[in-house]
């Protein structure tokens, strides 16, 4: 099988392709026949050994695929060869051939590509997370995502729209504006400015003539500042990332003052404690594709000898939806 590989660490421009031994699985796993491989920014990360987890060298990066299971190991009783499922692992997806556990497979409904498959993962599931594990949102709530035209982004704008509730998104690049729409938003502001602590509370107020009850706050800096200012009484923000770089700290008189909440998601520790409960989201996400009341934004699919420029639309911050490699081809 082919494989995308890092021999050592360093940008896109280091990966490898070559040519394999097949896949065995052990007690517990599957080898699953890889037709489609998501890029995402962490997987930059883990090229250059700037990500929590380092993969020993070398590897082939990647943390979702979706293709057809090729065989079981002992011990696998949910899975059978031939099933279609979409794959989350820590790296390893962008190969032709994936070793995965059984529980890191999820199994995709007939009508849903293998594209949209892996592309369908981790950024929605972490949205979902984050809106009802940690916000506890219920319908008719408003809700706040900043760094909305990222994965996570516009997952939690789908999901919240679909949810019947009204969704304002924070854009650092007002360009984007179009996407923001296509992808639930009712609302658009801008959080770019170098006065978006006082500018994201007022233009929320002048939207719905008070606060919003949720955000989902993946920027960082500032717009955290800002965002905590604009939530109503009771409210909650939930932190998912800092794309600005900067790790903010905050004045917790606003906790007590307006009696909001603020919290954090973090998606592998869910998968790590309760892989239950991860499956369930993702039937429940793979179930609303299927009624079409999510869309998949895949925005471009690459051959496997292309990946440096599929990396490049993540580096470049070009991205207004999901990068999918084609691992057939």
């Amino acid at each position: 099988m082919r494989a995308i590989i890092a021999r050592e660490l360093g940008p896109p421009e280091n990966l490898v392709i070559e040519e394999l031994a097949s896949l065995a699985a052990g007690p517990g796993q599957v080898v699953v026949d890889n037709k489609a491989a998501a890029v995402n920014f962490p997987d930059l990360l883990v090229m250059e050994g700037k990500y929590q987890f380092r993969p020993p060298l070398p590897f082939s990066p990647g943390k979702e695929g979706a293709g057809i299971i090729k065989s079981v190991g002992d011990g696998v009783t949910g899975l059978k060869v031939g099933d279609r499922v979409m794959v989350q692992v820590e790296y390893g997806a962008y190969a032709q051939e994936i070793l995965a556990d059984e529980s890191q497979c999820y199994p995709v409904p007939e009508g849903v590509s293998f594209e949209e498959a892996a592309a369908i993962g981790i950024a929605y599931q972490t949205a979902h997370f984050a809106l009802v594990a940690r916000a506890h949102l219920k319908k008719g709530d408003k809700v706040l995502v900043t760094g909305a035209s990222g994965s996570v982004g516009l997952a939690a704008m789908q999901l919240a729209a679909a949810w019947g509730c009204e969704v304002i998104a924070g854009l650092t690049t007002m360009s984007k504006e179009d996407l923001a729409r296509e992808n639930g938003a009712h609302h658009v502001i801008d959080i770019s400015g170098d006065s978006v602590k006082d500018s994201i509370r007022d233009d929320v107020k002048a939207i719905t003539g008070g606060g919003v009850d949720i955000v989902i706050e993946i920027v960082g800096g500032d717009v955290f500042d800002g965002s905590i200012r604009a939530l109503n009484f009771g409210g909650s923000i939930v932190v998912v990332g800092f794309t600005s770089g900067t790790i903010p700290t905050m004045k917790v008189n606003y906790t007590l003052l307006k009696n909001i909440a603020v919290t954090g998601v973090n998606w592998a520790e869910y998968r790590d404690r309760d892989p239950a409960w991860v499956q369930k989201v993702q039937i429940e996400i793979f179930e609303m594709v299927s009624a079409g009341q999510l869309k998949v934004p895949v925005q471009a699919v690459f051959p496997m000898d292309q990946i440096v420029d599929a990396c490049k639309v993540l580096s470049d911050r070009k991205v207004r939806g999901k990068i999918v490699i084609d691992t057939t081809a």
